[in-house]
């Protein structure tokens, strides 16, 4: 009889035990998914981070660029995609088409939504004209570069309709984009590289004679091109001397190892030019001066300095600027994964605790029934 009922109190001990760790477990599940839901992002199909509307996210408080795909006339879009890169090509920045780069897309309105957090760099409203941006899709159709400074948090671009030459291949064609209530923050002015002047806005520290003297500079030993000096010069309402000076504040800038054979090649060029702003032939020892110091102490000195990197990263490096920005995508993506599988770590932990205190419960109670009835037994 002792037996029996000894092993009765054994198997209720087993049975609280295993319904200890059904019901921690549930707990522990139960944790996990109200961890899981404080997160603020909402992971997509293709693991990328869309914000979701708690209301304290960056995109709700409208710290985004917009782009509009129908205004543009983009046909078939699934996804876009938000390219935004220093124009001196400082920093990091995500790299091209990245998850980092997705844009929250709503199809009905045609309305692309960018989070500028998602760059991993801080964007204010006081910010001047020192962004480039590009807006791309899954169909190959892509924005040609915008300038934009803080006024356009907030903003929308769209694509005009107007094809620009491609300042790189003048073999294709660049989709103008412009901001709907930034004027000043327009497509880039470039020269192509078949002479032709496109776009409207310079980021800041450029200016038309820095832009002359960035074209003169890439195609110095290039008589085709260079053919297109003195247009270009009465086009853009520059004095010869003056691109000769932001030339040399450039190669300077650059620490050019070809300075000795870049500076005197562009001073013959612009030698037999005429200035429009004077309507007289350059003056040669004006020119000459220029070639050796440069615009230092002008207001078109800073200009060129300032230019100096930023024509050399402006359209070639839109790209290479973004490859290094992935790294720090990438990390402020993976601390985000890190916050949320702490806080389920935190969940099942809280559960084995549970659990454990359970078990040791349900022994204690068995032990304090056997050693019971072992007592009574042996008073019998």
């Amino acid at each position: 009889m002792f037996k029996k009922i000894a092993g009765l109190f054994l198997a209720a001990a087993v049975m609280c035990s295993s319904a200890a760790i059904t019901a921690s477990a549930a707990e522990a599940e139960d944790d996990a998914a109200v961890a899981a839901a404080d997160q603020s992002g909402e992971v997509s199909a293709d693991g990328s981070s869309d914000v979701s509307a708690n209301g304290s996210s960056e995109v709700e408080a409208g710290n985004v660029v917009k782009f509009d795909v129908k205004k543009s006339g983009w046909n078939n879009v699934k996804t876009v995609f938000c390219h935004i890169w220093k124009a001196d090509g400082s920093g990091d920045w995500p790299d091209w088409q990245t998850k980092k780069e997705r844009c929250k897309y709503d199809a009905s309105t045609g309305i692309a939504t960018y989070d500028l957090s998602k760059t991993g760099n801080t964007i204010s409203k006081s910010d001047g004209r020192v962004y480039c941006v590009i807006f791309s899709a899954n169909t190959g159709m892509q924005s040609y570069n915008a300038i934009m400074n803080g006024n356009c948090i907030g903003d929308t671009l769209y694509c005009t309709g107007n094809q620009l030459e491609n300042p790189e291949d003048s073999e294709k064609k660049a989709n103008e984009a412009k901001w709907e209530n930034n004027p000043d923050c327009g497509p880039e002015k470039k020269i192509t590289s078949t002479g032709k002047i496109i776009g409207s806005a310079f980021p800041e520290g450029e200016s038309d004679v820095t832009l002359l003297a960035t074209y003169l500079v890439a195609y110095y030993d290039d008589d085709a091109k260079t053919s297109h000096t003195q247009d270009l010069i009465n086009e853009l309402k520059v004095s010869p001397t003056k691109v000769m000076g932001a030339v040399t504040d450039r190669l300077n800038a650059i620490n050019s190892p070809d300075k000795n054979k870049i500076a005197p090649a562009v001073e013959k060029i612009l030698s037999g030019c005429t200035d429009p702003t004077t309507g007289k032939k350059v003056d040669k020892d004006q020119l000459d001066n220029a070639k050796k110091t440069g615009n230092k102490g002008s207001s078109s000195s800073s200009s060129s300095n300032g230019s100096g990197s930023a024509s050399g990263s402006g359209s070639g490096s839109a790209s290479g600027s973004s490859s290094n920005g992935s790294n720090g995508g990438s990390s402020s993506s993976g601390s985000g994964s890190s916050g949320s599988g702490s806080s389920s770590t935190g969940a099942v932990k809280s559960g084995v605790e549970t659990t454990i205190v359970f078990v040791m419960a349900g022994l204690m109670v068995s032990a304090a029934g056997v050693m019971f009835l072992a007592r009574k037994k042996r008073e019998e």
